[in-house]
C-alpha cells in the first residue's frame, strides 16, 4: 500500500491530546519492547467499535493511538495506549489532518477509520496524509461510491442482486408523485447516513404510513439539501437483518469473511444493539459479488434483510468502516481485529479459522438506550431480556481496564442529568402556577 491506500459536547471541544475529566485515567505510554517495531495503529473516531480492537492489538504489542470525537470521549480513556479527544468531524478536519501528519513523522502506522466521517476524511484527503500512514481508503478506492446507497443500488441492479424498489428524492417535486401513486407503507432514509446524523440525530430510517407522514419527515431534510431514498419496506423481524463482514485484498482474496444477524436494535429501524454470528452463505455470496464488481479493497459490512415473503436476502446498505459489531469477530474466534491490522500492515496471515456460530455481542451504548426505552414504555420483559444475553461473549469489547468503563458510565450519567435538568426546567412554569 501507499499514500493512495490499499490500491497503490461539540461546542468548545478540547484540543488534540487533551482529556479534561478523563485525564486521570489516560495517557499511559506503551512500554518499550521489541514489539514497538510494529507499525502504530491509528483508530479514527471510534465509538463502541474501539475498545475491542484496542484489547486485541494491545495483547499483540501493537502501539495504538485513538483519536476520538467529544461525543465518544470515553473510548479514549484507558491504559497503555495514546488516546486523544479531538474536535468533531467534519468541522475540525484540518486539525485531524495536522495530527495525522505529526503521527506520521514519528514513524510508520496504519489508519483504521471507525466512522463514516473518518472514512470520508481519509478517502478525500489521502494525498495530504503522509504515506507513512497506510490505509485502504483513497479517492479511487470505492469507499465514497459504495457509501452512497443510491449508487450501491445501481451496482446491485447490474448484478441482479435483490434490493428494495427505490425512488431517489432531491426535491418536493420528486416527492409529490410518490404521495399520490406509491403503495404505503414506505421506508424513508438518507442516501448518506452520516450527513443526516449531523443535522437530525441518530434515527435515520422511518416507516411512513401515508402522504402526510411522508412530507412531514422528508421536507426538513430536503430543505437541508440532503438526498433521500424512498423505498418499499422489506417485511420481516429484526432477526432477518443479516450482515457479511468482508476484508478484501487487491488480488481479490478475503483475509476475513464471516456473517451475523441482529437480535435487537435501537432505535426501531436503527443500529443493532445485540448481534449473533450465524452462517448465511447467500448473504455472504451477494456481498462478495458486490465488492468484486466495484473492485473494492478494504473492510466492508454489507447488510441485507431476508424477506419473509420469499426467504431471499434483500440488499439494505454497506458500511465501509469499523462496524460497532466488529468485535464479534474476535468473540467468535476468527481474530478479526488482528487480521484487519495485519492486512493493512502487510504482515503474513494464516488461513482464517471457521467462526463460532451463536456467539453474541452487546453494543453497550445502544443497549443501554434500548433498555431505558423499554422501561419508559413499560414493555420490558425481564425473561426475554435475559434470554437475549445468552451466549454473549463481548460487551463492546470492554475488558478489565477500568478506564473506558468508568468514563462510559460518567459520560452517560452526565447526559441523563442534563436531560433530567432540561425536563425540570420545562416543568417549572407549570409548577409555579
Amino acid at each position: 500500500m501507499s499514500s493512495e491506500g490499499a490500491r497503490s459536547d461539540a461546542a468548545n471541544p478540547p484540543g488534540p491530546g487533551r482529556f479534561g475529566r478523563c485525564s486521570a485515567l489516560t495517557r499511559h505510554a506503551p512500554a518499550e519492547s521489541t514489539a514497538m517495531r510494529l507499525p502504530r495503529a491509528v483508530v479514527l473516531d471510534p465509538s463502541d467499535n474501539g475498545p475491542g480492537l484496542v484489547r486485541t492489538l494491545r495483547r499483540r504489542g501493537v502501539p495504538l493511538t485513538l483519536l476520538a470525537a467529544p461525543t465518544n470521549a470515553w473510548v479514549a480513556c484507558g491504559r497503555d495506549f495514546d488516546g486523544r479527544v479531538m474536535g468533531p468531524l467534519p468541522h475540525q478536519s484540518e486539525t485531524w489532518i495536522e495530527v495525522l501528519q505529526e503521527l506520521a513523522a514519528e514513524g510508520p502506522g496504519v489508519l483504521i477509520p471507525a466512522s463514516d466521517n473518518a472514512c470520508e476524511l481519509v478517502a478525500r484527503e489521502r494525498e495530504r496524509i503522509p504515506s507513512a500512514l497506510r490505509s485502504f481508503e483513497s479517492p479511487s478506492s470505492g469507499h465514497l461510491e459504495l457509501m452512497d446507497k443510491a449508487r450501491l443500488y445501481e451496482l446491485a441492479e447490474r448484478l441482479e442482486i435483490p434490493y428494495p424498489a427505490t425512488h431517489v428524492v432531491t426535491s418536493r417535486a420528486d416527492l409529490e408523485p410518490l404521495g399520490r401513486e406509491a403503495a404505503f407503507p414506505l421506508l424513508l432514509k438518507p442516501a448518506l447516513s452520516h450527513r443526516w446524523r449531523r443535522l437530525f440525530g441518530d434515527r435515520r430510517a422511518f416507516l411512513v404510513e401515508d402522504p402526510a407522514d411522508l412530507r412531514a419527515v422528508a421536507m426538513p431534510a430536503l430543505e437541508a439539501r440532503l438526498t433521500l431514498l424512498v423505498s418499499e419496506y422489506v417485511p420481516g423481524p429484526v432477526r432477518n437483518i443479516e450482515s457479511a463482514f468482508i476484508l478484501r485484498n487487491q488480488d481479490g482474496s478475503l483475509p476475513l469473511a464471516f456473517t451475523k444477524r441482529k437480535l435487537a436494535e435501537q432505535p426501531e429501524l436503527g443500529a443493532g444493539a445485540i448481534h449473533e454470528t450465524v452462517d448465511v452463505f447467500d448473504t455472504l455470496d451477494f456481498a462478495r459479488r458486490l465488492l468484486e464488481e466495484a473492485d473494492f479493497v478494504g473492510l466492508a459490512t454489507v447488510e441485507m434483510k431476508r424477506d419473509e415473503r420469499t426467504g431471499r436476502p434483500v440488499l439494505i446498505e454497506a458500511n465501509l468502516r469499523l462496524s460497532q459489531a466488529f468485535a464479534l469477530g474476535d468473540a467468535a474466534g476468527v481474530d478479526a481485529s488482528w487480521r484487519l491490522y495485519a492486512t493493512l500492515a502487510g504482515l503474513p496471515l494464516a488461513p482464517q479459522p471457521a467462526p463460532r456460530q451463536g456467539a453474541r455481542l452487546v453494543v453497550a451504548t445502544l443497549e443501554l438506550r434500548r433498555v431505558l426505552t423499554l422501561l419508559a414504555s413499560r414493555r420490558l420483559m425481564v425473561r426475554e431480556l435475559l434470554a437475549s444475553y445468552r451466549g454473549v461473549r463481548s460487551v463492546s469489547g470492554l475488558g478489565v481496564d477500568p478506564g473506558p468503563i468508568l468514563c462510559f458510565l460518567a459520560h452517560h450519567a452526565r447526559r441523563a442529568a442534563r436531560r433530567a435538568g432540561g425536563e425540570l426546567r420545562e416543568l417549572l412554569p407549570y409548577l409555579k402556577n
